[in-house]
């Protein structure tokens, strides 16, 4: 990671207060210096994000509802500076915040930084916790504030390299469960993060994160007992799948890919590539239903010829491939499909 720039605002607000005047904000009037602090601060606050972050999607297309788009977009053609960026950014929140009951202010970090071929945009607000020091000269106990990093509950990024490519989805932030997204709701419609909807991309993606699981795993020694392993796999993510059709959440759908240790599945979900999520669907999704469909059947077409079965027949051995002759044979078929077939075959009938 290579910090290009990063400062930080301050928004005070108390909880259970609201509307005009309940929130204040102190902003800093430059850069934060790029030293080994912020590096370090900065690699946890990262690492904790890429763990938490559970959504993805695009800014609003209206510029006239969704503001901070259009200044971010003003930020990289270069009409505005990082700070009028940052500054404009805290306005939004704090006038978001400004109708949030429960929110509580924090400090708003902007932190732009670069792991190649990717460039990023992270949005964070921190909190503080109280902690104790030593004075050396009296070893005496000071008392301190801390960045508490457990508390990453707004926060988002977004990944400018395919922002500026028009390369969907951009963006990334945190929902966390129903409850606490109604309390964070306010940090996310100041910036105009809108979840990604593509539920049949979604879909295939955990798919690919689930097949690629099991062709990494250490205790299948073989490569036939993964391939039979990824067809159990698959059946099991089927039915979860059929049972959540409204909404599928990720330990849910790990609970069926991995019932042994859930959590090994859900940590192999977050792998990172080139700083950025390798598989792209949210903490919770609607699954997409053709797609979700093809774990348990295979169709295709040649011509005018459509075929179309269960994944079953193959391992029943109802429908087969024979590479020699390249062609897909069916056991076992009708009395009646086969008269037909008869009839209507000149070199059968000859």
């Amino acid at each position: 990671m290579q910090i290009i720039e990063a400062t930080i605002h301050h928004l005070q607000k108390s909880a259970h207060t609201h509307g005009e005047g309940s929130v204040t904000t102190k902003l800093r009037e430059s850069n934060l210096s790029v030293d080994e602090t912020l590096e370090g601060i900065s690699r946890d606050l990262l690492a904790l994000y890429n763990r938490s972050t559970d959504s993805s999607g695009t800014f609003g297309r209206n510029p006239n509802t969704y503001i901070f788009p259009v200044r971010f977009g003003e930020y990289l053609q270069g009409a505005i500076d990082f700070s009028g960026l940052s500054e404009a950014a805290v306005d939004l929140i704090a006038n978001q915040m400004a109708g949030s009951r429960l929110a509580n202010g924090g400090y708003a970090l902007f932190l732009r930084y670069q792991e190649p071929p990717n460039e990023f945009l992270l949005i964070a607000m921190l909190k503080l916790k109280p902690g104790a020091g030593i004075d050396e000269d009296s070893l005496g106990l000071l008392p301190t504030l801390h960045i508490d990093l457990d508390l990453l509950n707004e926060a988002a990024r977004i990944n400018i390299t395919r922002f500026e490519a028009d390369e969907e989805p951009y963006l990334t932030f945190i929902k966390g469960s129903r409850r606490s997204s109604d309390v964070t709701e306010y940090f996310r419609d100041a910036l105009g993060c809108q979840s990604y909807t593509n539920s049949a991309e979604q879909t295939k993606q955990l798919i690919r994160a689930a097949d690629d699981f099991v062709g990494q795993r250490e205790d299948l020694g073989t490569e036939e007992e993964k391939r039979h392993e990824r067809l159990e796999t698959r059946r099991r993510l089927f039915e979860c799948l059929q049972q959540n059709r409204e909404e599928i959440a990720l330990d849910t759908a790990a609970a069926a890919i991995y019932p042994p240790e859930p959590n090994d599945f859900v940590t192999f979900s977050q792998t990172l590539s080139e700083g950025e999520r390798k598989y792209v669907f949210d903490g919770r999704f609607k699954p997409d239903r053709r797609t979700v469909l093809r774990l348990k059947r295979i169709s295709g077409s040649m011509g005018t010829v459509r075929i179309s079965f269960d994944v079953e027949d193959l391992r029943s051995g109802t429908v087969g491939y024979n590479p020699q002759l390249d062609a897909i044979i069916i056991k076992h078929p009708s009395d009646k499909l086969k008269q037909e077939i008869i009839e209507n075959d000149d070199a059968i009938a000859n």
